[in-house]
């Protein structure tokens, strides 16, 4: 098997472009190439619902463990699982537009349902101190566990801080998004687009 591109990693038997987004919900939106619109991908590295979990776990949102329990939910209840996975997608697709278009309020709508439930979904747990009780919140282990993490990450990111520092890739065929808090990042790695624009930019010069 040739060598895979290095902004690419096998993980578990899937390739999956590595993270770059400095931020968890921008490295989901970056799991499919070409974001020119909302039609297919040129490259679509989440093609079922296992290789979104799969992905949940590469990127530290799940416990290895969680992973292998979430995969043999889905293959006793391959319906619902699809169904989930395409609703993933579809927040994928929507989210992208909140973060790239100031208006796309419909995009935004679609977005808050997708918070809305996965934060009616969470369960606060008591957690034993020297001093009492504290607590923590909990996502139940089920199909919906992967958008719901993603939807409760997205809507920090958009309450947040970290909301004025998403830029997005001007590398062609791109539209990646990342975080950039100190003002000085252009691309979404140099060894994709980066390269390729300094590669073109000598071409240019050369001729």
């Amino acid at each position: 098997m040739s060598a895979l591109p290095s902004h690419l990693e096998l993980v578990q038997g899937v390739v999956l472009p590595k993270p770059v987004g400095a931020d968890p919900v921008l490295d989901f939106l970056n799991t499919r190439s070409d974001w020119t619109d909302r039609g297919p991908a040129r490259t679509e590295w989440l093609t079922s619902f296992e290789t979104l979990v799969i992905w949940t776990g590469y990127v530290g949102l799940l416990s290895d463990a969680g992973v292998f329990r979430l995969i043999e939910q889905a293959a006793g209840r391959p319906t619902d699982a699809a169904r989930r996975f395409e609703a993933a997608l579809e927040f994928r697709a929507d989210l992208y537009d909140v973060l790239t278009d100031s208006t796309a309020t419909s995009s935004f709508a679609a977005v808050e349902r997708v918070i809305a439930r996965a934060t009616a979904h969470r369960r606060l747990l008591p957690m034993p101190t020297l001093h009492g009780l504290s607590a923590n919140w909990d996502l139940p282990e089920d199909l919906n566990l992967p958008l719901d993490h993603l939807a409760l990450l997205a809507a920090d990111l958009l309450t947040g801080s970290s909301r004025v520092h998403v830029r997005r890739c001007p590398g062609d065929a791109c539209g990646w998004l990342f975080l950039d808090a100190r003002g000085r990042r252009r691309w979404c790695s140099m060894a994709t687009c980066g390269n390729r624009a300094k590669v073109r930019a000598h071409a240019a010069r050369t001729r």
